[in-house]
């Protein structure tokens, strides 16, 4: 089963390769979403679903944005503030948040701080800054969202429930782009709708039923660290010393999130 979740970690790693390869990040956005919907439509959509689409649907357009923006690890990371908004969400429904959920909160904005002064010195695209925001803030929304379905027993609601919703985002957007997909953005946008979506969400799901649910968080923050590596690897992406110190400083605090021991729910980066 931990092989399950190694893989799945390794699969989302992989986002930000293909986006980086398909570089169209609307048509990316329309073709994840759009393949995912069709191969989910194998289940039947749920109204409930509905709310945690909409948020998966904007989480579909703005990372491509990030990554292109901010290069595959600091995109990566960026999506990785989600504990930020997750905590500041269940704390609006009445969840009050434990003392490691704030201590990541902290570590969270510490890296906040540390990349918007890279931002303001030119080593960081404002873009991508603010792309890797929004991406993580839909993200922690969307984990928010789906932990509150779980909890009333209708998990399937923030999944392939949620799936065809996800188009109500990424459809419209097509309106900016006139020109049709080349091929790059066609096959990595097959490729993020079945091999960074819904397959590893399914290893990922499986694994949490024998695997505790805060150990596989713990393996799935492998996913960052990853996609730092295939930046510098493949694109020359190399992180100064200070985009390192929010890199550990997000890590720790997707740790302290993950060590609590709430349900691992919700994997759709």
């Amino acid at each position: 089963m931990l092989l399950r979740i190694f893989t799945a970690a390794f699969l989302w790693s992989t986002i930000g390769v293909a986006a980086t390869y398909g570089r169209d990040v609307i048509w990316l956005a329309f073709l994840r979403s759009f393949t995912a919907s069709l191969i989910s439509l194998t289940a039947r959509p749920s109204r409930r679903g509905l709310v945690p689409g909409l948020l998966l649907g904007g989480l579909f357009s703005a990372y491509p944005l990030a990554v292109v923006s901010a290069g595959v690890g600091t995109a990566a990371y960026l999506l990785y503030t989600a504990p930020l908004w997750t905590t500041a969400a269940l704390a609006l429904t009445g969840e009050r948040p434990t003392r490691r959920e704030l201590a990541a909160v902290a570590l969270v904005l510490a890296a906040v701080g540390l990349m918007a002064y890279q931002s303001l010195s030119g080593a960081l695209s404002p873009v991508g800054l603010l792309a890797g925001l929004a991406s993580g803030a839909l993200y922690g929304l969307y984990i928010a969202a789906a932990r509150r379905l779980s909890m009333s027993g209708d998990e399937k609601a923030a999944s392939l429930g949620a799936m065809p919703y996800t188009l109500v985002i990424t459809a419209p957007l097509l309106l900016l782009r006139r020109e049709p997909p080349g091929l790059e953005a066609v096959v990595a946008g097959v490729y993020l709708g079945i091999f960074g979506t819904l397959l590893p969400y399914k290893l990922f799901a499986s694994a949490v039923k024998t695997v505790r649910g805060s150990r596989a968080s713990v393996i799935a923050t492998l996913e960052p660290v990853l996609a730092a590596v295939w930046g510098l690897l493949l694109f020359g992406q190399a992180p100064d010393s200070t985009a390192l110190s929010a890199y550990v400083l997000i890590t720790a605090a997707a740790l302290l999130a993950s060590l609590e021991g709430r349900p691992a729910r919700g994997k759709f980066p």
